[in-house]
């Protein structure tokens, strides 16, 4: 079909010029049409267009598109026998096509059969070294013509095949690369180790699969809803935002199978240990940095299972052995012991003893700390931790947090879990609140001395049958469910049991439409423990 339309298009645009002539002959010279020659070689020239778009030439031989030119150079010739118009020119369109899509030969045929036509039906008047004169001129040029463009013709296709070639070449490299990093992609997901990359902007480029599993992460980076939080300990502090993992690899630190405790989006605990690799540059100035991270939770569960094995081992082992050598001791007492028998009973007992100091040994190894008791804990410091982490969702959403009240306000507890207390708090008033809402913490202490905290929010607020169920496990509001918002109904049921374990207590109130109001209240500290 692509020859064909070539061939359609070189017919029609030199028969356009045929028709421009014709069209300025009439205007200007009229009488020239009284010359047969001269209008059977337009009307060639009419029949020979319609002919080529009548052929199917894609079932004919490439050869065969040659008869049209030939013909169109057979129709030039007839017009030249007009003595006062010289249309000798157009005898370029058909040299040209010639030289363009076929070999040599054709076109020095074709400049043959130019000259024939030219004998045969220009216009001889004048000397015949004038006639031999235009005609080797004729030659010539057209010859030269036809040389020139089949060797441009023959270059530019020898650079196209070759610029084909190194395409070719080109996209087969580039599906060897895509194919070669699409496996690499798949090794790098595969492996249980987290890895990520992140540059010195904070930019994280690239992460496998175990990273977006650990840390919460959809396909394309961005965090979900119940995003992971690193803590400095088990039931620790929450780290602020520029002392995360990645804030620390971006920042250039060198970390070496460092200790991070990661509280997961399903509410359980991961050990972590994390190490650093810096990379070659990322451009634009930006270093880049390769942080790998191990899950050893499995690893400590099982070491802690271990010790408690050996501690309860250790423990059944102990009272057998006392019961041993007490009774032994009671024997070496017996003055009418026979023969070898307080040698053999010396034995038992230094057995026992060497006993005794192995299990006490173990003891001593396995032994686990006690829980450690509630400590001083700033509320102030709670709060704003947890809205540091909630930043990026109120942004998100266009609402604005405010947080007033006292700068410090010291009580006792666990600050791991009145951390999930004002998460939870704080993550219903983003859910629950449209965006452009407003969301205010208070922090204050009560006329009654107890250290309080309010969270306001002007979200969709409550009907007074939902406010009664707010903490039942599992219940939500119908209008959440409607609006597809994310949730569990357990978290509100999870706070009442925190603050009740920190002898505090939590007060809700709330109206459909207006908003929705979180009280905590929380014993104050003894003098003693402001003292200590």
């Amino acid at each position: 079909m692509v020859r064909t339309v070539s061939i359609w298009r070189w017919q029609l645009v030199f028969t356009a010029s045929i028709v421009a002539i014709v069209v300025m002959i009439t205007a200007f010279k009229p009488q020239t049409f009284a010359n047969p020659l001269v209008v059977a070689g337009f009307g060639l020239v009419i029949l020979t267009t319609v002919a080529t778009l009548a052929v199917p030439w894609h079932r004919l031989p490439r050869t065969a598109a040659t008869a049209v030119p030939l013909l169109d150079a057979l129709a030039v010739g007839l017009t030249t026998n007009a003595p006062d118009i010289r249309l000798g020119f157009l005898w370029v369109f058909p040299v040209v096509w010639l030289a363009t899509y076929f070999t040599l030969p054709w076109v020095l045929g074709g400049i043959a059969f130019i000259s024939a036509t030219l004998v045969a039906f220009a216009d001889h008047s004048g000397a015949p070294a004038d006639i031999l004169l235009r005609l080797l001129t004729l030659v010539i040029t057209l010859g030269f013509l036809g040389v020139t463009i089949r060797i441009g013709s023959q270059r530019s296709r020898a650079a196209r095949r070759l610029l084909q070639r190194r395409s070719e070449q080109v996209n087969r490299a580039a599906e060897r690369a895509e194919a070669n990093q699409r496996r690499v992609v798949q090794i790098v997901d595969a492996l249980r180790v987290a890895l990520v990359v992140v540059s010195t902007s904070g930019r994280v480029l690239q992460m496998n699969d175990a990273y977006r599993a650990l840390y919460g992460r959809d396909r394309f980076g961005a965090a979900l809803p119940s995003a992971s939080v690193e803590y400095d300990a088990r039931r620790g502090t929450a780290l602020p935002p520029s002392r995360t993992s990645l804030a620390r690899a971006a920042s250039g630190e060198q970390l070496q199978a460092e200790r991070v405790w990661l509280f997961d989006g399903r509410g359980q605990w991961r050990a972590l240990e994390v190490s650093t690799q810096s990379m070659a540059s990322a451009g634009e100035g930006e270093d880049i940095t390769l942080v790998v991270i191990d899950d050893v939770t499995a690893l400590l569960e099982a070491d802690e299972e271990r010790r408690a094995f050996n501690a309860v081992v250790s423990h059944e082992l102990r009272n057998p052995l006392t019961a041993i050598i007490g009774h032994v001791d009671l024997l070496r007492e017996r003055e009418d012991l026979p023969g070898r028998v307080p040698a053999q009973l010396d034995i038992i007992a230094h057995a026992g003893e060497r006993m005794q100091d192995l299990v006490a040994s173990i003891l001593q190894q396995t032994s686990r700390t006690a829980q450690e008791p509630f400590a001083p804990v700033d509320l102030r410091e709670v709060v704003d931790e947890a809205a540091a982490s909630y930043a990026p969702v109120f942004s998100g959403n266009r609402q604005e947090l405010v947080i007033a009240g006292a700068t410090s306000l010291v009580i006792s507890g666990d600050p791991f879990r009145l951390r999930q207390v004002l998460d939870n708090l704080l993550s219903n008033a983003a859910k629950y609140t449209p965006a452009g809402g407003r969301i205010d913490v208070a922090i204050d202490t009560a006329a009654t001395g107890q250290a309080e905290v309010s969270i306001i929010d002007d979200g969709f607020g409550m009907t007074p049958e939902e406010l009664s169920r707010v903490f039942e496990p599992y219940f939500r509001a119908e209008r959440a469910v409607r609006a597809g918002i994310s949730g569990t109904g357990l978290g509100m049921g999870i706070v009442r049991e925190i603050v009740a374990a920190h002898e505090g207590s939590i007060d809700v109130s709330s109206e459909r439409g207006i908003g929705t109001r979180v009280i905590l209240r929380f014993p104050p500290r003894s003098p003693e423990e402001v003292q200590a």
